[in-house]
């Protein structure tokens, strides 16, 4: 008995035993899947069509509260669509709020402040 006991001993050996045993297993479950009557499916693949379908219909549910509805109608109604400025009107617009004058003397004081401390880094 001394072979054997080598064998066994040695992890790769294990391990191999171990796969060869699950993949027998495997093997008898897809044969008993295959050939069994009880264990058969008759269920057939849906398409892609048919999963979007009832996926649609479970998300989607016809909404029952009158507020609600009417809500939902007001969202959809396109809205009153402002006309862009052209590009001279954005930037006269641009400009007039870079020399629009402060009124609160703390922020008069901080952007003094900060005139004179990057004048003094200039020189």
């Amino acid at each position: 008995m001394p072979i054997l006991s080598s064998w066994l001993s040695n992890p790769l050996i294990i391990i191999l035993f171990l796969l060869l045993i699950f993949g027998a297993i495997v093997v008898a479950v897809i044969l008993v899947k295959k050939f069994a009557k009880p264990f058969k499916s008759n269920e057939k693949p849906k398409s892609d069509r048919e999963i979007a379908e009832e996926e649609l219909n479970r998300l989607l549910e016809d909404v029952e509260d009158p507020e609600a509805k009417r809500a939902m109608e007001e969202f959809a109604k396109p809205k009153n669509k402002e006309v862009p400025p052209t590009q001279e009107e954005a930037a006269q617009e641009s400009l007039d709020r870079i020399l629009e004058p402060v009124d609160d003397p703390e922020a008069k004081k901080a952007i003094e402040e900060y005139g004179q401390e990057d004048g003094q880094e200039k020189k």
